[in-house]
């Protein structure tokens, strides 16, 4: 049952009414009249209706009734079927309904049945007053109707009693005409009533299913002016509650005496001055008699309301005052049902539009976030999946979309009808087995969904098809599903590849220092020795005679002293912090040099050398680049070098240029790749290669496959390469150990790039 306090209704109440309600109201059953006035059971009180029928002087006029004597998910039929009842007795009743906000439809559909007034509780002193002034002033209309046909009927009584008399026939030519035109009156009223139902459904009908209200609202405008002959009609919004009205839409409106309007129409309607009232809901309103354009209009006024929040007002324009009122007296219950209507139509419209604004900006911050996130359902099909997820399942680019577009990209496993073909194929985390566990046995989805409420922390890895692992951090939980009962499972994954990457950077970083340290304390502690003994051999030497075979010992000692100066030298290069001197120069010309100088060692290996150019001419050939020439010959020359030992007799070193438009360059930022115009070396030998598994710790330092050697002259390379923007690899391919160089050349602004591991 609803607070009685909220039903209670001012003073004064009527003497002689019905009242219908729960136990316990009205609050004063004595100001309520004699017990028999009073009733709690709506059949009772019909009853006590038709037995008051019969006897004039006892019947009750004023109905008063409580939403709560019709309580129940049928309390609206049946309170329906009551109104139609206590209209069938065809007595001057005028029923009352105190409601809680009920919805405008329902009780348009009360009205329909005989409903006299409805009033929302808690009841206003002024409502009240005046539903009981116009209850009233219905009355003594109703009681002068019936004197006149009373005493219109003892007059056609004494006529018809008189032409019996003289002979003459019972019904006149008159009488026949008079009820012709009364039946005539009836049908035009039941048409009126027909055509003010349709109107108001029509107006629901097209808000509900409006795409643009622009359009509707005018139409609507358009429409109901005609329908109750008014000159103009508006239809004036506040944005927020609080904010300014300002017109919406309007229809044949002089919109030059708006200021005037708006400055009247709050101060005017909230008073609630009890001479403007017309019926609840509905006001006189003076625009203000200025001299110009304002002077002799008049205006009614139709507070939108829902939930106690003023949404704006619906105005009716007329020429007159006359207009005006002659208008309010014909179509006050159809202006409140309008009222009615409007007003749970724009509040529906606008809580859609916050809704949406909430869906919009929560589908921007989950497209934003780094994180991927999936939202399966019970059978681990894909709800909902984000650019961040969708990127790490297919390693491409999402291009950015509006927010409606990204407010629910669904999965493949459900509603795959209304996907596009880009989202249709995207892969399924679960049903294509794209995430493992990390210390975890079973299925995942068992895993996870078995966690207590579906929370569960820990690593995994996302496998791509391209055999791309990816290793996450995962964390799940529960959230309520589209049905009752229905528990979907959020997915959050951050990838940890950048973490691994600045984990390995720190520990690479950490030996770097440490070698670095180390270099140094050696280069001091071994340099000052090597350079003593140096001195001494060249000493014995001085002093020994020519042609002296121990002079060859002496030569073994110095070479020996400048082969471990050299590789004391090569380690400092390599610890040393090193920024490439660029400047414009020709690779092709960096190559051919390189060549040259390792000519004389290849002829005496018996290897021959190459060189493959994109053109035959230098001008063709030219591949021109921002680099510092003098280290990239040095790096061609070491692989050169390399290649020459490692052929056999006989065979061949090529070095091959080559320019490219899009090639994959380092992206040092994302540790993945970017796309780029760029130069392309690769340098070939026929020797045997590296065993399997050994590719990737060519370019570590003190690593090599040689017999002799230090392990540092590839380590080196891959430092000035990748000082230049550019990258080296190696690889088998077919008989040959191919080691490949991309080197970026000119701008890179522009290009696309890939999330995915350097090789």
């Amino acid at each position: 049952m609803s607070d009685g306090r909220l039903f209670d209704v001012p003073a004064p109440w009527p003497a002689a009414a019905l009242w219908l309600g729960p136990p316990g109201w009205p609050a004063s059953a004595d100001a309520a009249g004699p017990p028999a006035h009073v009733h709690r059971d709506p059949d009772a009180a019909l009853d006590a209706l038709r037995a008051a029928v019969a006897d004039d002087h006892r019947l009750t006029r004023l109905l008063i009734i409580h939403q709560d004597a019709f309580a129940g998910s049928d309390g609206g039929g049946r309170l329906t079927n009551w109104l139609a009842g206590a209209g069938a007795l065809r007595a001057p009743l005028l029923p009352v309904l105190l409601h809680g906000d009920l919805p405008a439809a329902q009780l348009v559909e009360f009205f329909r049945a005989g409903l006299f007034d409805a009033l929302a509780v808690p009841v206003s002193r002024a409502d009240w007053v005046n539903m009981l002034i116009r209850a009233e002033k219905q009355l003594q209309r109703r009681d002068h109707g019936r004197l006149l046909l009373e005493t219109s009927g003892h007059t056609r009584e004494t006529l018809r009693r008189l032409r019996q008399e003289l002979g003459e026939p019972g019904e006149s030519p008159a009488e026949l005409l008079r009820a012709r035109d009364s039946l005539e009156a009836a049908n035009r009223q039941l048409s009126d009533a027909m055509a003010e139902l349709s109107l108001l459904y029509r107006f629901g009908r097209e808000l509900s299913a409006a795409s643009n209200w622009d359009e509707v609202l005018r139409e609507i405008l358009r429409s109901l002016t005609g329908f109750v002959g008014a000159g103009g009609a508006a239809l004036v919004l506040r944005a927020a509650a609080g904010g300014t009205y300002s017109p919406r839409q309007t229809w044949q409106w002089n919109e030059g005496s708006w200021d005037k309007v708006l400055v009247n129409l709050q101060d005017q309607v909230d008073a609630a001055v009890a001479e403007s009232i017309l019926a609840p809901g509905i006001f006189r309103l003076e625009p203000g008699q200025t001299a110009g354009r304002a002077a002799g209009q008049r205006l009614i006024a139709l507070p939108l309301e829902h939930q106690e929040v003023r949404l704006g007002y619906l105005l009716l324009l007329f020429v007159s005052p006359e207009a005006r009122e002659a208008v309010s007296r014909r179509y006050l219950p159809f202006l409140q049902a309008v009222r009615l209507v409007l007003a749970e139509e724009i509040a529906g419209a606008q809580h859609s539009d916050r809704v949406r604004e909430v869906g919009a900006f929560n589908a921007r911050v989950l497209q934003t976030v780094s994180s991927a996130i999936w939202v399966t359902d019970e059978l681990g099909q894909t709800v909902y999946c984000n650019r961040a997820g969708q990127e790490m399942l297919t390693g491409t680019a999402v291009e950015d979309t509006s927010p409606d577009d990204a407010l629910f990209r669904v999965g493949r496993g459900r509603a795959l009808a209304a996907l596009p073909a880009a989202a249709a194929g995207l892969p399924e985390l679960f049903l294509d087995a794209r995430l493992a566990l990390s210390a975890a046995d079973g299925p995942p989805l068992t895993r996870l969904r078995g966690a207590p409420d579906g929370a569960w922390q820990g690593e995994g890895e996302i496998r791509r098809d391209d055999g791309v692992g990816i290793p996450v951090q995962l964390q799940t939980s529960f959230m309520p599903g589209r049905q009752p009962g229905e528990q979907w499972l959020v997915v959050v994954a951050e990838d940890l590849r950048p973490a691994r990457r600045l984990e390995a950077e720190r520990l690479r970083t950490g030996s770097l220092q440490a070698l670095v340290e180390m270099s140094a304390t050696l280069a001091h502690e071994i340099r000052n020795p090597l350079a003593g003994l140096s001195a001494q051999a060249e000493l014995l030497a001085a002093q020994l005679p020519d042609g002296d075979p121990r002079g060859r010992y002496l030569d073994v000692i110095t070479r020996e002293v400048e082969r471990i100066n050299g590789t004391i030298t090569r380690m400092l290069n390599y610890v040393r912090p090193y920024e490439p001197a660029l400047a414009p120069c020709d690779l092709w010309e960096i190559a051919r040099d390189a060549l040259e100088l390792a000519g004389p060692h290849a002829r005496e290996a018996g290897v021959a050398l190459a060189l493959e150019a994109p053109g035959e001419s230098t001008a063709a050939s030219a591949c021109w680049l921002e680099a510092d020439s003098g280290q990239l010959g040095q790096v061609l020359l070491n692989l050169l070098l390399n290649g020459v030992d490692a052929a056999p007799r006989g065979g061949r070193v090529t070095v091959a240029l080559a320019r490219e438009a899009r090639c994959d360059l380092p992206d040092p930022r994302s540790g993945g790749h970017r796309r780029g115009p760029g130069v392309v070396v690769e340098v070939r030998d026929d020797g045997p290669g590296f065993r399997d598994g050994d590719a990737a710790r060519l370019f570590q330092p003190f690593f090599t496959t040689k017999s002799s050697g230090t392990g540092l002259g590839l380590s080196l390379c891959r430092k000035v390469v990748s000082a230049h923007g550019g990258g080296i690899a190696a690889a088998r391919r077919g008989d040959q150990t191919v080691f490949r160089l991309t080197l970026p050349a000119g701008a890179t602004a522009g290009t696309r790039p890939l999330q995915e591991e350097a090789t």
